[in-house]
């Protein structure tokens, strides 16, 4: 059987284009309206912060607080999709954030707010990690970076179509006696139910139980994820013991910790970014504008992170896809703080995004490096916990020293050396295990590792 120069056989490479082309676009859909919910706090902020009373800090706690109700949530959350079906479990997930975050329209103070977003997190918890998990069930190691960025793709995706849709909802302001900040929650909440409902319908738990496959492709996909598991399992670069010793393991805790600050550094962003640009601009610049001028870091990261993922795959290279390119973010946003013109900030927020985004993907293939498929679940589960810390810590110390000081050049050199301290711990982490995985070879598929 001919090998293909990916390392995986021309029917294994058929197999997963099908399986691509049946579930990536409905989850990378999924993720896009995820997204949407999560941060188009930011740019209600812009009006519901006048009207509600709500100062820099206090946004900041609506953000932390959604975090750390949703890390608290998050292992129980993939445990249990485990158990019931990713079917069934993202879809309980979608329906029910849905309803809680079209709920927030309801808010009437700092502390209601508060409470609204608290019951976000709670119902959102999982959901990402739930579909990095469940595209383990579908992808080998090598294929999974390629396939992540499918739907880690939709975060930029979302944060620019949706700051430029959020800019016009605001000017809906008045229209049937509403604030356009609390159409903005209403309009974007529905969705999430409608397609949580479709995902009852449309996604198949496992490739075992897929009516769409032949017998013998589900045969092939599941032969080469086990295949590759089994493979990891065997080098001797996999950690070993009880659960807990394998989550707290040394390279384990590395990767999270340098997790925490990339994804703290995506809630700066995708929080307030349009905060920091009105902050930059004309007190009178409209709102659409703002949302345009929000939308461009993650238009150009749009272009990268396919490129990026496919370039790691391709290469099974892991260790500086993710640094270099974590510093050079780290960089922008020391750029954006203290640039002495408009233009060169904004410059500095692109370079920040474009760079960082595509690294995301990246990391959610790692747990697989280092734990034994059994433990596949909770160690996606444990480092986007601890990415979520970095989610609620970040976007609260923006606010409380844009408080503090008047402006966002101090909130952004604390996030930009806090990204170039993730790039540093990732030099920790040994080269080999996150360079290994294996070519296939005729007739085998992959081979036992091959560190380099």
């Amino acid at each position: 059987m001919a090998e293909q120069p990916s390392g995986f056989s021309a029917e294994e490479e058929a197999a997963f284009r099908k399986v691509s082309r049946r579930i990536l676009w409905f989850i990378l859909l999924l993720a896009i309206i995820n997204y949407l919910d999560r941060t188009n706090i930011g740019f209600a902020q812009l009006t519901m912060g006048k009207e509600l009373g709500v100062t820099a800090t206090v946004f900041g706690w609506s953000v932390t607080i959604f975090s750390i109700v949703y890390a608290l949530f998050e292992i129980p959350s993939n445990l249990a999709l485990q158990k019931f079906g990713a079917r069934v479990w993202l879809a309980r997930i979608m329906i029910t954030w849905g309803i809680a975050s079209a709920g927030c329209a309801l808010a009437t103070g700092p502390a209601s707010l508060i409470t609204l977003r608290g019951l976000v997190g709670a119902a959102e918890a999982g959901f990402i990690p739930g579909l990095v998990l469940y595209l383990t069930y579908w992808y080998p190691q090598y294929y999974r970076a390629r396939a992540q960025s499918g739907f880690m793709i939709s975060q930029p995706i979302a944060l620019a179509a949706g700051s430029i849709l959020s800019g016009i909802i605001l000017s809906m302001d008045g229209t049937l006696g509403l604030s356009g900040w609390r159409w903005l929650f209403i309009i974007e909440g529905l969705p999430a139910v409608v397609l949580g409902i479709l995902i009852l319908f449309y996604l198949t738990d496992k490739p075992a139980t897929s009516k769409w496959l032949t017998q013998r492709e589900r045969e092939v996909i599941e032969g080469a994820v086990r295949r590759d598991a089994e493979q990891r399992e065997q080098s001797g670069v996999i950690a070993k013991g009880s659960l807990l010793s394998m989550l707290f393991s040394r390279n384990m805790l590395l990767i999270s910790l340098a997790y925490f600050t990339l994804i703290g550094n995506f809630g700066s962003g995708g929080y307030w970014t349009p905060q920091i640009l009105r902050a930059m601009s004309r007190p009178d610049q409209p709102y659409w504008l703002t949302g345009l001028l929000s939308s461009g870091p993650y238009l150009c990261a749009i272009l990268a992170i396919p490129f990026w993922s496919a370039y790691s795959d391709r290469h099974k290279e892991r260790y500086w896809c993710v640094i270099i390119p974590m510093a050079i973010g780290g960089c922008g946003w020391l750029i954006a703080a203290l640039a002495p013109s408009a233009p060169l900030q904004y410059l500095g927020l692109v370079t920040a995004q474009l760079f960082t985004l595509p690294v995301w993907s990246l990391f959610f293939t790692m747990p697989s490096s280092v734990l034994p498929r059994s433990a596949h679940a909770t160690g996606i589960a444990f480092m986007n916990t601890i990415g979520m810390i970095g989610a609620s810590t970040a976007p609260l110390i923006i606010g409380t020293l844009r408080d503090a000081t008047g402006g966002f050049t101090a909130p952004m050199i604390v996030i930009g050396c806090a990204v170039l301290c993730g790039a540093s711990i990732m030099l920790l982490v040994p080269r080999n295990l996150l360079a290994g995985g294996g070519a296939a070879v005729p007739g085998k598929g992959f081979a036992a590792e091959n560190p380099r």
